[in-house]
């Protein structure tokens, strides 16, 4: 049986309050299988990006654990990267796109060509060559968003956490931003786990979506999306099973059924 990329085993998660104690997370169990796409939605403030927290290890469960490639979670994993949602808080303004990618680099004990060429080879990726010298604030919201994206990219992640990352953006940008990810999941195979609150968009990315509901929160449904790669933001939506699934998945966000 092949291991999972992330095993999520019996999570609770709770916060001292001047009240007494918040209850978040209510023994929320899942496996992300490796190379797989996962979206993980519900109701805003139900606990998503607790759950995100935890994944990242920036913050400890009450009790349950969580597994990164077998291990059991205690701190940042190795080979996870982060993509937040606010990239100009993400990204460093006095530094240029090259030195912003640059940085999750510095302790990886590489020689300043490999360096080069990972940021080279990132931002061809993402599309961005020849931006290099430019500062963030140069650039265009999804360019900056690609440029996280990029120096994620260049730590050679096995694993991908994403929260709300095309939330900033405007509409035609965020489209192209959702087959930017597509095609990084094709072109490298990482397994990607993202926070969101669109349904449309965990609809035409996934391979599962984990809808998340209740206070303190459960898994309500995981969802999978048996639409077809390669997906195109015309055809795929405009197929009726992604009409069917995008409704059964607000259903479930909303406790209708």
């Amino acid at each position: 049986m092949t291991t999972p990329a992330i095993a999520i085993r019996d999570v609770y998660m709770e916060f001292p309050t001047p009240d007494g104690t918040k209850h978040v997370l209510d023994g929320v169990s899942y496996d992300v299988t490796q190379g797989h796409y996962v979206s993980i939605v519900g109701p805003s403030g139900v606990g998503k990006t607790t759950l995100l927290r935890l994944l990242t290890g920036l913050a400890q469960p009450t009790s349950g654990e969580i597994q990164v490639q077998g291990k059991k979670l205690t701190g940042a994993p190795d080979g996870l990267a982060v993509v937040l949602q606010d990239y100009t808080r993400s990204l460093m303004p006095w530094l240029t796109v090259e030195r912003n990618i640059a940085l999750p680099l510095r302790n990886a004990k590489l020689s300043k060509s490999e360096v080069r060429d990972r940021i080279k080879a990132s931002l061809q990726e993402v599309g961005l060559e020849g931006s290099e010298k430019a500062y963030p604030w140069q650039l265009s919201g999804g360019m900056q968003q690609r440029v996280s994206i990029a120096r994620a990219l260049a730590v050679r992640p096995r694993i991908l956490v994403m929260d709300e990352p095309f939330a900033s953006v405007d509409a035609q940008t965020r489209f192209d931003l959702e087959d930017l990810v597509l095609k990084v999941r094709a072109d490298f195979g990482i397994t990607t786990l993202m926070v969101t609150h669109d349904i449309d968009e965990a609809t035409y990315l996934s391979d599962e979506v984990v809808v998340l509901y209740g206070k303190p929160a459960k898994v309500s449904d995981v969802i999978a999306v048996d639409l077809p790669f390669p997906r195109s933001q015309v055809e795929t939506r405009n197929d009726h099973r992604f009409s069917a699934l995008r409704t059964r998945i607000y259903e479930k966000v909303r406790g209708l059924n």
